[in-house]
């Protein structure tokens, strides 16, 4: 836990630093400062992630039908985890991801953020964000190429747009359902459609059900089969963080303001998607991932639109600390394993000091 509180008292403290001098002649911006370290942290990382065990047994090829594991990986994926495997090397898996997973957010965050020092902190102590990127690791290297495509939605180019979408296809197949993120630019936010989405949300789950057993007796089976809860209580939070920003979709609407509303349509849809799907599995979540990570870049947006966004900024501050430690309590508290604790360095360890799933 030690390692913890010192990696996140760094990541607070050290953006607020401005340039800092490595040796004479040569400086780096505490923003850049933070993002290097954070990208050490991951990509040094051993046994830390839901996944990280199952990746490192493929790449080391000691698992069961191999050939099926291997070959239900997307293009991408597989040939840097054969190729992990090729040089004997099985952190570089690790290593590689950290680092596109952390070069393209630093780079959005850079380009696109009102306050790069909330960004950050928001990345690191939401619990979909950081910690999530950890695991699900294939998935999260398209949501950070897709976060940084915002550059494409933003200058209207469609073609690029899609490259990038067929491209992160291959690295995880759900970035299909990002493709719909180009459309929601440049659209003036709808009050009514806001609130429908909203408060649709909380009963979609029964709805999407219902369809499905009224239309389609072969997979209404399926309903009652699948497991897990898709982070209800995650879900819950942004719910009640969604009713706040209600009255903001109200009183903050602006024409001229593209990437507010843009934000703002993300999040919301982002959050449908979530809450229809949360009762199924983990499809709602992943899906609703591509939306939600414009969250990074909404909260800093209020900077030009409140009188009382020092104090918001300060509250959600407080609330990102406690959230990291938080989500560190409650893994702690997991009856098989904690997937973060104790945090571990790849350095001479092998699949013998993976801790007990049991």
């Amino acid at each position: 836990m030690l390692v913890y509180i010192f990696f996140i008292l760094l990541v607070f403290f050290l953006p607020l630093l401005g340039k800092i001098k490595i040796v004479n002649g040569i400086k780096i911006y505490g923003y850049t400062a933070t993002f290097i370290i954070i990208f050490i942290f991951c990509a040094l990382r051993f046994d830390v992630g839901y996944d990280y065990s199952m990746y490192y047994e493929l790449i080391k090829g000691d698992v069961k039908f191999y050939n099926a594991q291997i070959n239900r990986i997307e293009f991408l994926s597989r040939q840097l985890i054969i190729f992990s495997n090729f040089i004997g090397f099985y952190q570089f898996f690790f290593i590689v991801s950290s680092f596109v997973i952390l070069y393209f957010f630093h780079r959005t965050i850079k380009e696109n953020s009102f306050d790069k020092w909330l960004s950050i902190i928001i990345f690191i102590s939401f619990p979909i964000f950081f910690f999530v990127s950890l695991s699900i690791v294939r998935q999260y290297m398209a949501v950070a190429i897709l976060f940084y495509s915002y550059k494409y939605i933003k200058q209207r180019k469609f073609w690029y747009y899609l490259l990038v979408v067929l491209f992160c296809f291959f690295l995880h197949k759900s970035t299909i359902l990002a493709l719909p993120i180009y459309f929601l630019y440049g659209n003036f936010i709808n009050k009514k459609i806001i609130i429908v989405l909203y408060f649709l949300g909380f009963f979609s789950s029964e709805i999407l059900a219902f369809l499905i057993r009224l239309t389609s007796e072969r997979y209404s089976i399926y309903l009652d089969l699948i497991a897990g809860e898709g982070g209800n209580l995650i879900l819950i939070f942004f719910q009640i963080l969604g009713l706040f920003l209600l009255p903001i979709v109200y009183n903050f609407r602006d024409k001229e303001d593209k990437d507010f509303n843009f934000y703002l349509l993300t999040y919301y849809v982002g959050l449908f998607l979530w809450a229809s799907l949360s009762k199924f599995g983990h499809a709602g979540f992943r899906g609703g991932l591509y939306y939600m990570s414009f969250t990074i870049l909404l909260i800093p947006h209020l900077k030009n639109k409140i009188k009382e966004y020092k104090f918001i900024r300060e509250s959600i501050a407080i609330i990102c600390f406690l959230f990291f430690f938080i989500n560190l309590y409650i893994g702690s508290k997991h009856k098989i394993k904690d997937s973060n604790l104790p945090y571990q360095t790849f350095f001479l360890k092998t699949s013998k000091d993976f801790k007990p799933n049991e």
